[in-house]
């Protein structure tokens, strides 16, 4: 006849392997993006703070939690195709050291930014304003797309911002990543996932299943 204990571990055991194989979000991962109405030009001499303040004095149209940037369009996502920003943002918790790459495919007619801001410090390490018409066609060799590029060190946590200002149109935003130079895939939950670290519950609960595991496994002999 099987313990209590015996029974508790098998629930654990089984819980924690549901939970490690069948969720695909339990990453300190997360993707946002805002829009607001504005007319703001980005000019030359704009830093990232500048440019935020400017997204948010803006109205704010719409705030949306995404799995990843893949044709981000202010159309869909907010009903508007002419004077707006999109801010797209993106917290990593990173596993992984080394330099990734972030290529940008997007509509900002009156020019943005890409930053990188390091969380422990909630300082800008990394800034590239662009004050041109962009607009890259859906088309990856187009000239307008530009990318950014660093090394980030695992068991440190980072946010990416792409915050872009658009007059005209509202094409979609697309961003995507490489990392150590491999190809360049969508900036997107799974494919991000091998490079960030477990939610603290999920360490907690694998500490406790294997705990449970051991205490089954003594008990047994």
């Amino acid at each position: 006849m099987r313990t209590l204990g015996s029974r508790l571990a098998s629930a654990l055991a089984l819980g924690l392997a549901t939970l490690l194989l069948g969720s695909s979000d339990a990453r300190a991962l997360s993707f946002q993006a805002d829009f607001t109405s504005t007319t703001y030009q980005v000019t030359a001499g704009d830093t990232y703070a500048d440019l935020l303040a400017a997204h948010l004095a803006g109205t704010p149209l719409t705030s949306v939690s995404m799995t990843g940037f893949e044709n981000v369009s202010a159309q869909i996502e907010a009903g508007v195709g002419t004077n707006y920003s999109i801010r797209l943002t993106a917290v990593l918790d990173v596993a992984v050291s080394g330099q990734y790459a972030f290529q940008v495919g997007a509509d900002w007619g009156r020019g943005g930014v890409a930053a990188v801001l390091d969380n422990a410090t909630n300082t800008v390490i990394q800034e590239l304003v662009r004050t041109d018409d962009l607009w890259w066609a859906n088309d990856w060799t187009n000239p307008d797309v530009f990318t950014t590029q660093l090394d980030l060190d695992a068991g440190s946590s980072y946010t990416l911002v792409w915050l872009g200002f658009e007059g005209c149109c509202g094409g979609a935003s697309t961003i995507r990543f490489s990392f150590e130079g491999a190809p360049f895939a969508p900036l997107n939950q799974p494919n991000v996932d091998p490079f960030v670290v477990p939610e603290p519950g999920v360490a907690a609960l694998l500490g406790v299943g294997v705990g449970a595991l051991a205490a089954r496994r003594r008990q047994n002999a």
